[in-house]
């Protein structure tokens, strides 16, 4: 089942586009790479060519190897998803009572897709570059989480085992986000340092318009430090 809503924003070109030490096939692809960097996910791009069951090579763009997670990026123009598909299927957990597999609940598979604009109801300042927006091509839906443990950022499933899929401490207590929850920051790799002591991407404040309060509100809401 898929949560995550159809993403209606601009098109974006597949243009060559050089973030750090890698060049990216294009402009999206560099900005899910700066947006693992903010979470301080480790990734590889195109680490492997994979021959799928049905004969067919596949190249996912991401592997991050830390968490057992494939990313395939997708433009708002590039609907097919087959081979991802066909990925996740044969990488999916089989295990019948007690998962055994080297990351709990199988190897993941993602479709990135480009962000989702803010609906001005977060608190606090607007992502200049709007939210992380994802799919799950095959299996049960994925959420974003954060390990209580090893503070791993991540994605998981409902299904069980809820454990973390690095040092496998229990998620059953966190906070599980999904696209919709405009929670994951999307980093521009334009402005993006890709450095871990970058400051953070905060954007500009919402109004006291946006956020349905009257004008006279505006002053003192501002002041407030939202």
């Amino acid at each position: 089942m898929n949560d995550a809503p159809e993403s209606p924003g601009p098109s974006i070109d597949a243009v060559p586009t050089r973030y750090g030490d890698t060049t990216f096939r294009s402009r999206l692809e560099a900005d899910w790479a700066a947006t693992l960097d903010n979470y301080d996910i480790q990734w590889q791009y195109e680490p492997e060519t994979i021959t799928l069951d049905s004969g067919a090579l596949y190249i996912p763009d991401f592997w991050l190897p830390e968490l057992g997670t494939w990313i395939e990026v997708k433009g708002p123009g590039v609907p097919r998803t087959e081979k991802a598909k066909e990925l996740a299927q044969a990488r999916a957990c089989r295990c019948e009572v007690n998962c055994v597999c080297r990351w709990p609940g199988g190897e993941f598979l993602l479709i990135g897709r480009p962000s989702l604009a803010s609906d001005r109801t977060e608190i606090g300042h607007r992502p200049r570059s709007g939210y992380a927006n994802w799919e799950t091509p095959f299996g049960p839906s994925t959420y974003f989480v954060k390990c209580p443990g090893c503070t791993r950022a991540q994605w998981t499933t409902l299904g069980r085992p809820w454990r973390c899929r690095t040092c496998r401490a229990s998620l059953e207590k966190e906070q599980l986000h999904r696209p919709v929850d405009r929670f994951v920051r999307f980093i521009n790799s334009a402005s993006s340092v890709g450095s871990l002591f970058a400051m953070p991407d905060l954007g500009e404040p919402f109004t006291a318009a946006e956020l349905g309060l009257d004008e006279e509100a505006d002053d003192n809401f501002f002041h407030a430090g939202f």
